[in-house]
């Protein structure tokens, strides 16, 4: 009967034991499942973005990535020395790859050093964190949407103004030597409204690389006289309408 007891508790003893191995098993599994989920939910925000409050798409790292050439290019501070009544370098942009869900655009500058004198460079602009820096040692990230309430309506509305840039505006919007009277404004049709979040945050992170604004400002200045405008869109890099490979 003690024989028949104890052995009966050496079993129990040993199912007991192995739930309670198969339990721990189990939350290690779904532990690491739900870790490596999150790993990858992260790093999949990272690549492709996370959507934004004001619209548009972010993601992490640098808001500049030279592709051509990927060192030594001129169009990241190319106004660092630039001064008022300057009318060289200029810079007009072509996006070759854009969309509303693309948190990186594909764009194309033809930089201008004098009239007869440019050449290209291609690159990536981020939506990524854009912070700026004052000279007390505070710090303030910026956005086309939630910096200032004016700073979209200033990009919509830059033009080139002859007498302050002393260059005449062209007739037709290109690549240059001329900018368009309107820099950032094109006839957006009926993608516009899609677009036209991203594009914002895009250009804000444009203008503040080349130095077209200063890094220390909060707001858009198109009264100086500097010259960067967009050209146009390449419509098969549109990833809107899936023309873009």
């Amino acid at each position: 009967m003690i024989k028949s007891m104890g052995l009966t508790a050496i079993a129990s003893l040993v199912v007991l034991c192995a739930a309670t191995a198969a339990s721990a098993q189990n939350t290690g599994v779904a532990g690491f499942f739900q870790r490596a989920g999150a790993a990858i939910k992260t790093g999949a925000g990272q690549v492709l973005g996370q959507p934004n409050a004001g619209g548009g798409v972010s993601t992490t790292g640098p808001t500049f990535r030279p592709i051509d050439p990927a060192t030594g290019g001129q169009f990241e501070g190319l106004f660092d020395h630039w001064h008022p009544g300057a009318i060289w370098p200029r810079a007009a942009i072509t996006f070759t790859r854009f969309g509303s869900r693309l948190p990186c655009w594909t764009a194309r500058a033809t930089i201008w050093k004098s009239a007869t004198q440019h050449h290209d460079e291609t690159f990536e602009i981020c939506n990524a964190p854009l912070v700026i820096h004052d000279d007390l040692g505070g710090s303030q990230q910026l956005s086309a949407t939630n910096t200032t309430s004016n700073v979209t309506m200033s990009m919509d509305g830059a033009q080139n103004i002859e007498g302050i840039s002393h260059v005449q505006s062209a007739t037709v919007r290109d690549t240059g030597p001329n900018p368009p009277h309107m820099l950032f404004t094109l006839n957006w049709g009926n993608s516009g409204n899609a677009l036209m979040p991203q594009y914002h945050e895009i250009l804000l992170r444009l203008m503040y690389a080349c130095s077209y604004e200063d890094p220390t400002s909060k707001g858009i200045n198109n009264m100086l006289g500097k010259l960067l405008w967009v050209a146009r869109f390449d419509p098969s890099g549109n990833a809107d309408t899936g023309a873009a490979k």
